[in-house]
C-alpha cells in the first residue's frame, strides 16, 4: 500500500514538494491558510485545504492524522512551524519532516520530535557543488523562476538524429547544454552531433516546456 503524504505550508518549496509527489502518483494533501495558493494548486494535488497548519482540528479534518509522512514546509514563521510539528507528532504521524530556517531552528525542531530536518537552500548548494566537481553532469537542478536543468536518457525518437534535426530550442524553447556519452562529456555539443542510444542529454528550460517533452529524467534532487 502506497504511503499517504501531507504538505503543510505552500510557499515555493512546499508547492514544489506537493506537486512532485502528485506527479509521481502519490496521494498528497496540501494545506495552506492562503485561499489563492490553494486555488492555484488544487488541480496538482490529491486534496487541497485552506486552513491554519497550527490548528489541530483543521489538520484532523483534512486527514493529516491518517498520513504516513507530513512535510512541514513553512519555515519563515518559526512559531507556526514549531507548533505544527508538535501537533503532527501529537496526532501520531509516523514521520514528520520539517523545513528549517537555520541550524538553531533545526535543533529546536529535533528536540520537539521532528524525525528529519531539511535545509533546502543549503542542501541544494551542496548537491550542486558535488555534481559540478564530479565526473558526471548535473541531472536535475531547480534554478527558480520555473527554470530547471535536467539530464534525460535519449528518447527513442531522438536516436540517429542530429541535434539540429531535433530543433528543441525552436520547438520547445529548450537549450541543449551538454551531452554525456560514456565517460565523455560534450559541453554545448555541435548541432551536427548525432544522438546515440545510450546518450544522456542535459537540457535547460522552463519546467512546463520540459514536462511537455515527456522526458525520461534520470535523477531529481
Amino acid at each position: 500500500m502506497r504511503k499517504k503524504y501531507a504538505v503543510l505550508g505552500l510557499g515555493r518549496f512546499g508547492s514544489k514538494v506537493a506537486r512532485e509527489l502528485f506527479y509521481k502518483g502519490i496521494e498528497v494533501i496540501a494545506i495552506d491558510k492562503d485561499e489563492t495558493v490553494i486555488q492555484n494548486i488544487k488541480d496538482h494535488v490529491t486534496h487541497a485545504f485552506t486552513g491554519d497548519i497550527t490548528d489541530e482540528g483543521a489538520l484532523k479534518e483534512a486527514g493529516v492524522a491518517d498520513c504516513d509522512v507530513v512535510v512541514i514546509a513553512e519555515s519563515t514563521d518559526m512559531e507556526s512551524n514549531i507548533i505544527a510539528t508538535q501537533v503532527c507528532k501529537n496526532l501520531g504521524v509516523p514521520q514528520v519532516i520539517c523545513k528549517a530556517h537555520n541550524t538553531v531552528h533545526g535543533k529546536i525542531l529535533t528536540k520537539i520530535g521532528a524525525d528529519r530536518i531539511t535545509f533546502p537552500e543549503q542542501d541544494t548548494a551542496i548537491k550542486l557543488v558535488n555534481r559540478l566537481t564530479s565526473q558526471g553532469v548535473l541531472d536535475y537542478f531547480d534554478l527558480g523562476e520555473d527554470l530547471s536543468i535536467v539530464g534525460t536518457a535519449a528518447l527513442p525518437s531522438w536516436v540517429g538524429k542530429k541535434l539540429s534535426d531535433l530543433d528543441l530550442r525552436n520547438k520547445y524553447g529548450v537549450t541543449v547544454l551538454a551531452l554525456r556519452r560514456g565517460n565523455e562529456n560534450m559541453l554545448i555539443p555541435a548541432w551536427a552531433t548525432v544522438v546515440e542510444k545510450d546518450d544522456v542529454i542535459v537540457l535547460y528550460g522552463k519546467e512546463d516546456s520540459l514536462k511537455q517533452m515527456n522526458l525520461d529524467i534520470t535523477h531529481k534532487t
